[in-house]
């Protein structure tokens, strides 16, 4: 019977199995050829002896082979308990070589991984990289998620539609976008979409109702460990429905996921928390939950202190803030905390924009510091800083201070994550939240201009719809995101449906009419033909996978992924056109030509 390399047990000793794959650990024991053949679903240990003995020395690593034997028990000696498949070998009686392989440029074994090539060479030859277990095991969990995400959307009766890839280029927050020429349309462009959030708006219009799509999204921006210039995103927009509904199908969804996939039950609703909260006591629109230590502003206690730095800040309208570090253990010897790494947290602090960053520790229920003289400066105030922070023996407090309170709780906020994660001290493995309550505008620091907070296709709540033209700032909006141990898994809201209340917004965003009508004109006339109360989210799938598999890099979890500057090392792109061919067929011709 013919079988694959990772299920053979002690059920089938005795049987006579085919296999076929590639020769992934070769040993020569003089009399005895031992290979471990691999596939997509594991490895087995194959052993070759007498007249196969000739043939098989003859192969090398990454052979693709087929071969029939009898399964046998291993000697005691010889077991791998870690490998499903280590207490059986196949006596092979027959052996067919389907091909041959160049030497792999780095090693493919599991137990090599802490000797893992460089990311760029294992890009490069990714076919390889994707035969390691490791990488294969990511590729498997995230068909197996996305198996489980299209199941439960066909049960709760929403339809998985496809939207176009080449768009229309419209106004678009965060990213620019990919531009494809036409041939067909002269001096003409597509866009790839960032997502299809106007596409799947109109799929409610059109009557459609429920919608979802393991969605491509492109933006061209600079990739990082967690994105990429192509990545994709589980897409979801609902009419007749609120937000309460959304948030609670969501959460049915990762219920489900933790239960069948992770083995772990989860438990909803997830906590809510507004935009303003998150930011004021965590310094972030995407908290880290597994660690509490909330920042704490300690401005009133740093006027009445004798520490002239933080005294100053706060005297001309400054904010000054602290975090106190539950079990950092400062000092002891098996503690992660010392003065040097937190020397670098300031240089940290200083790269991240903050002008000023002081860090003590807490001893025999003291606050102390290094030197000394810093914490005599705020004896002052010891007593209320104490009663604030509610620090324990070994702690560490970091002091923050800046003219702005927005890029201070913004640094604050990062140094709270980086020092939390040093310490890894978590009160629970996963921790969901919903961020709600959000304004629907910012200001933007450079422009001193509005712009969504998030996306421009986002209702205001009624209650603050009042100020929408008088003063914006004070509008809030329906939008809500969802936030797993800090990271920000996705994206939703309500939608405007009014026509002329979607102008409005886009031109306190500082577009004028004619560029309202060229970029979203499409939308606009489509609201205006009835379009029903609707909703939606998007979910980053790769992000949701690497999380769940405990990692950050999202890389490894896309099949063909680029690397750090946007590149495909495997087929060397981007890449240059031919001038001639662009000037034929696409009639563009660049300045330098």
């Amino acid at each position: 019977m013919e079988v694959n390399c990772g299920e053979l047990t002690e059920k089938q000793i005795g049987s006579t199995v085919i296999l076929h794959g590639w020769c992934r650990y070769i040993r020569d024991h003089g009399g005895k050829l031992f290979i471990d053949l691999s596939d997509k679903h594991g490895a087995t240990q194959l052993v070759f002896e007498g007249k196969l003995l000739g043939e098989a020395s003859r192969l090398g690593k990454e052979y693709v082979i087929e071969v029939s034997g009898k399964v046998s028990k291993r000697s005691e000696e010889t077991v791998d308990s870690k490998s499903p498949t280590g207490r059986v070998e196949v006596a092979v009686t027959h052996m067919k070589l389907l091909n041959h392989s160049k030497i792999p440029p780095f090693e493919l074994i599991e137990e090599k991984e802490k000797f893992l090539a460089n990311e760029e060479l294992r890009l490069k030859y990714r076919y390889l990289d994707l035969r390691r277990p490791a990488a294969l095991r990511n590729v498997v969990m995230k068909d197996k998620i996305t198996k489980f995400v299209r199941e439960y959307f066909w049960k709760n009766d929403f339809l998985e539609l496809e939207t176009p890839i080449m768009v229309k280029d419209t106004y678009e927050t965060g990213a620019r976008t990919f531009l494809v020429p036409s041939r067909v349309n002269t001096r003409k462009f597509y866009s790839l979409p960032q997502s299809p959030q106007f596409y799947k708006q109109i799929c409610m219009i059109a009557g459609l109702e429920r919608y979802f799509q393991i969605a491509k999204c492109f933006r061209d921006e600079d990739p990082r460990e967690d994105r990429q210039t192509e990545f994709t995103q589980i897409d979801i927009e609902v009419a007749f429905k609120d937000e309460q509904y959304i948030e609670s199908l969501i959460e049915g969804m990762f219920k489900k996921i933790f239960k069948e996939v992770v083995g772990k039950s989860l438990k909803t609703p997830f906590r809510h928390m507004s935009f303003e909260e998150a930011m004021q006591n965590y310094g972030s629109d995407k908290p880290d939950l597994r660690y509490e230590n909330k920042i704490v502003d300690i401005t009133e206690e740093a006027v009445k202190s004798n520490y002239n730095i933080l005294k100053r800040v706060a005297e001309n309208g400054g904010r000054v803030k602290a975090v106190a570090f539950s079990g950092a253990k400062y000092g002891a010897k098996d503690g992660q905390i010392n003065e040097n790494y937190m020397l670098k947290s300031i240089e940290l602090a200083k790269s991240f924009g903050l002008r000023g960053l002081t860090w003590l520790y807490v001893k025999g229920g003291k606050i102390s510091s290094e030197p000394q003289s810093i914490a005599d400066s705020l004896a002052p105030s010891e007593k209320q800083l104490l009663k604030k922070l509610s620090p324990k023996d070994g702690d560490v407090i970091i002091i923050g201070s800046d003219t702005s309170e927005k890029i201070l709780l913004e640094v604050i906020g990062k140094l709270r994550k980086v020092i939390s994660d040093k310490i890894r001290i978590y009160d629970s493995e996963y921790t969901f939240l919903w961020v709600d309550e959000m304004p629907l505008f910012e200001m933007d620091e450079v422009t001193r201009k509005f712009k969504p907070l998030h996306n421009p296709v986002t209702s205001p709540t009624p209650e603050t719809l009042k100020f929408l033209e008088s003063e914006p700032e004070k509008v809030m909006s329906r939008q809500y995101d969802l936030v797993l141990n800090g990271v920000e898994l996705g994206s939703g809201s309500i939608r405007i449906i009014d026509p002329e209340l979607q102008r409005k917004v886009l031109k306190i965003i500082g577009m004028g009419e004619k560029t309202i009508d060229n970029s979203f004109g499409f939308l606009i006339e489509a609201l205006s033909y009835g379009a029903p109360p609707e909703g939606g989210v998007a979910l980053g799938l790769d992000r949701i996978v690497a999380m769940l598999c405990g990692e950050n890099n999202i890389r490894d979890f896309i099949l063909f992924p680029k690397n750090k500057r946007g590149e495909l090392l495997l087929d060397g792109s981007p890449s240059e056109i031919d001038p001639k061919r662009l000037k034929e067929d696409y009639d563009i011709i660049f300045p330098s030509q």
